[in-house]
């Protein structure tokens, strides 16, 4: 059974070149949404892996409390 965290980072790496793709495409093409687009992706897969790192830490949180309670 593949690593989960394996498939993640490679989820991530994939997303992260696609949206490269994307902007470099609107360079080449002088589209400025295209790049505006590709660039405000980026930053919702950050807010993404920002989001998903917090709910894992509450989580673990919430194991700890119940582990002394």
């Amino acid at each position: 059974m593949p690593n989960p965290k394996l498939l993640q980072t490679l989820a991530i790496l994939t997303i992260i070149a696609l949206n490269s793709y994307a902007i470099a495409e609107g360079v080449i093409y002088q589209s400025y949404l295209g790049i505006l687009l590709a660039i405000a992706s980026l930053a919702a897969l950050g807010y993404c892996i920002h989001l998903i790192k917090k709910l894992k830490q509450l989580d673990a949180e919430e194991e700890e409390q119940q582990l002394f309670h």
